[in-house]
C-alpha cells in the first residue's frame, strides 16, 4: 500500500513548466519594459533557458517548479512505473534549452545558478538498471551532455585546482553554521561533501563509460581511464588536504581565510558522511588496463600495494580467484570507513528509530560554535523545524531525516557487502555489542525508513505524529503523505506535506528490500558475461 501510494503521488506531481528567461528579462513586444534591475537579477545569465515541458515537480501544491537534484531521485522511483518519462526527465535537464552553454545544469527556478549535488549520472545509471539495462542509446545520449557538466564542475568549482571542491550549499541549505553559498567572511570553504559528491560523480561517469565500452555501443576505454584518474586525484586530495579529522573520525569542511589560515568547521553532519558514498569495485580486466595505460591511476594502485597482491588479499581489499579478481576503491578507505560508520550507526548521534539524521544528535547537548574573523555562528541539533532564518527558515538539515542521503547510504552499504560478503561485520547499533554484515545493516536501515509509513504495534503511523485525526479516523489513516523530511526523533512528517518528490524513493526501497531490483553491479556483471573474451589471469 505504501509503495502504490508513493508511485501514485509521483504521476500526480507532473505539471507543465513554462519559463522563457529571455522574454522575462526583455519583456513582451508592445508591452511595458520590465524593471532595469531584472537584467542583473536572478537567472539573468540564463537567456538560453526556454522551458515549455511537462516535468515532475517536488510538490505542485506548494512548490510548482522542478528542482534538479530532487528530480534525479524522482526518476529512480518513476522508472518502475514509467521508465520512458523518467528517461525523458533526465535528458530534458541536459537539452540545449535547459543546460547552460558552459555546461552548468539549471538548479531550480529561483536561482538556476545555485549548485546542486551532481547526481544526474548516478540517476541515469539507476534508471537504466531498473528498466532492464538494455537502453544503451539513452545512456549514451545523457553521457555526452554530462561530460560538459563534469567539465564545468572541474573548471569552476575547484578554484585552487587541488581537487578539493567548493560548490556552495549543495542542496543542504542550512546544514552548517554559515551560509555556504554566501560566506559572511572572505576566503574559500573547502567542502568535504562537494569533494565527496565529485568522487561520486566520477564513479558514475566512469561506470557509464565502462558499460558503453563493454557493450560495444561505442569505444570508451579512454574515458573509463579518464574518470579513474580523476577519482585517484580526488581521493588523494581528500586524504591529504586536511578534511579528515583523525581524532573525531569524521570529515569536516575547512574554511580557508584570505590570510591562508585554515579553520575546520567541526560539525557532525551528513556533510562528513558523503565521501563514504563514493565507492566502486574494479574487475580484473579493468585493473589490467589501468596498470598498462592509466598513469595516475596506476600510481594509485601501486600506492595501495597492488604490486603485492598477497598483502591486498590479507587486508580484504583484493578478493576473488585469479581471473575473477576484484578490488574495492572508496574515497573513505577501509579504516576510515569503519570509523565513520561507527558514528553514523550510533543512536546517540545519527541513527534514529526511523533512519539517519542529517545532523548528529550529539549537538543537542553540545552546540557547535565557530568564531572566525570577528564573525561568530553556531548550530545545534533541531529534530523538527528550523529555528534559523537562513534560506528563509523554510528548510532544515539540522536534524530531521531526509530520504535522499538515507537512500544512497542503503545502496552503498549493499555495494560494500557485494564486495566483502559475510567476511566484514560492524557493530550495529554502535555500542550494542551486536555485529552484523553490511547487507543486514542495509536491511535494518531500510526497515527503519519504511516504518515511518507503516502501522506500529499500536496501530499508529510515525508520519502522522500527534495529528489524531489522521492516526484514528479510518477516512484519513490509510491515506499517506510523503513529506519533504521527517522528525529526527519520532519520524513525524514535516516540511512540505505533499512533497512525494524524492520521498517517493520509498517505493524503490520497498522493492529493493524484497529483492525485486537489480543493482547496477548486476547489470554490469551480465554485460561482462555476454561480452567477455578469454584472458590470462593476473598473478
Amino acid at each position: 500500500m505504501v509503495m502504490r501510494q508513493a508511485f501514485g503521488g509521483l504521476l500526480w506531481s507532473k505539471q507543465l513548466f513554462y519559463y522563457d528567461v529571455q522574454t522575462w528579462l526583455d519583456g513582451d513586444p508592445g508591452e511595458p519594459t520590465p524593471p532595469a534591475e531584472r537584467l542583473n537579477g536572478r537567472n539573468a545569465k540564463w537567456r538560453n533557458f526556454n522551458a515549455f515541458d511537462i516535468m515532475s515537480m517536488p510538490d505542485k501544491w506548494e512548490y510548482p517548479w522542478y528542482a534538479a537534484w530532487d528530480l534525479a531521485f524522482h526518476c529512480v522511483a518513476l522508472a518502475h512505473v514509467d521508465p520512458a518519462f523518467a528517461k525523458y526527465q533526465l535528458i530534458l535537464l541536459c537539452r540545449e534549452w535547459f543546460q547552460h552553454p558552459n555546461g552548468a545544469l539549471p538548479a531550480y527556478e529561483w536561482d538556476f545558478s545555485d549548485v546542486n549535488p551532481p547526481v544526474q549520472a548516478w540517476a541515469a545509471l539507476e534508471v537504466f538498471s531498473v528498466d532492464g539495462g538494455r537502453d544503451l542509446d539513452f545512456l549514451s545520449r545523457v553521457f555526452d551532455k554530462l561530460l560538459l557538466n563534469f567539465a564545468w564542475w572541474v573548471n569552476l568549482e575547484d578554484r585552487e585546482g587541488n581537487n578539493v571542491f567548493e560548490g556552495g550549499f549543495l542542496g543542504l541549505d542550512n546544514i552548517g553554521p554559515l551560509d555556504r553559498s554566501h560566506l559572511p567572511v572572505g576566503g574559500t570553504l573547502e567542502q568535504s561533501d562537494a569533494t565527496g559528491w565529485m568522487g561520486f560523480y566520477t564513479i558514475a561517469m566512469g561506470t557509464i563509460a565502462m558499460i558503453l565500452n563493454r557493450s560495444r555501443q561505442r569505444p570508451a576505454s579512454d574515458l573509463v581511464l579518464k574518470f579513474m584518474e580523476h577519482f585517484a586525484a580526488i581521493r588523494d586530495a581528500l586524504a591529504s588536504q586536511g578534511l579528515w579529522d583523525e581524532a573525531d573520525g569524521m570529515y569536516y569542511d575547512r574554511l580557508v581565510t584570505p590570510s591562508g589560515t585554515a579553520v575546520p568547521v567541526k560539525v557532525r553532519s551528513m556533510v562528513g558522511v558523503i565521501p563514504a558514498l563514493a565507492a566502486f569495485v574494479l574487475q580484473e580486466d579493468d585493473l589490467r588496463s589501468s596498470l598498462m595505460v592509466g598513469k595516475q591511476f596506476s600510481d594509485l594502485l601501486s600506492d595501495e600495494g597492488f604490486d603485492d597482491p598477497d598483502k591486498l588479499r590479507e587486508s580484504g581489499v583484493l578478493r576473488g580467484e585469479p581471473g575473477e579478481q576484484r578490488m574495492l576503491f572508496s574515497l573513505a578507505g577501509p579504516d576510515r570507513l569503519e570509523r565513520l560508520l561507527s558514528k553514523v550507526f550510533d543512536e546517540s548521534e545519527f541513527l534514529s528509530p526511523h533512519g539517519l539524521r542529517a545532523l548528529s544528535a550529539y549537538h543537542r547537548e553540545h552546540p557547535y560554535v565557530i568564531d572566525v574573523e570577528g564573525v561568530q555562528a553556531s548550530i545545534d541539533y533541531e529534530p523538527a523545524e528550523s529555528t534559523t532564518s537562513m534560506f528563509g527558515g523554510n528548510s532544515n538539515w539540522r536534524g530531521p531525516i531526509w530520504f535522499p542521503l538515507n537512500y544512497l547510504m542503503v545502496t552503498v552499504l549493499e555495494r560494500y557487502h557485494r564486495f566483502y560478503g559475510d567476511d566484514f561485520t560492524i557493530e550495529y547499533p554502535t555500542g550494542s555489542g551486536r555485529r552484523l554484515t553490511l547487507d543486514k545493516v542495509a536491511a535494518d536501515l531500510s526497515d527503519r525508513l519504511i516504518s515511518i509509513f507503516t502501522d506500529d504495534a499500536d496501530g499508529r503511523r510515525a508520519c502522522f505524529g500527534g495529528t489524531e485525526l489522521m492516526q484514528r479516523d479510518p477516512a484519513w489513516h490509510d491515506n499517506l503523505i510523503f513529506s519533504e523530511y521527517f522528525h529526527g526523533d519520532n519520524g513525524a512528517a514535516i516540511g512540505a506535506f505533499h512533497q512525494t518528490g524524492w520521498t517517493g524513493v520509498i517505493a524503490d526501497l520497498i522493492r529493493r528490500r524484497h529483492g525485486e531490483v537489480d543493482s547496477i553491479g548486476d547489470v554490469i556483471r551480465r554485460l561482462s558475461a555476454e561480452t567477455r573474451e578469454p584472458r590470462e589471469p593476473l598473478p
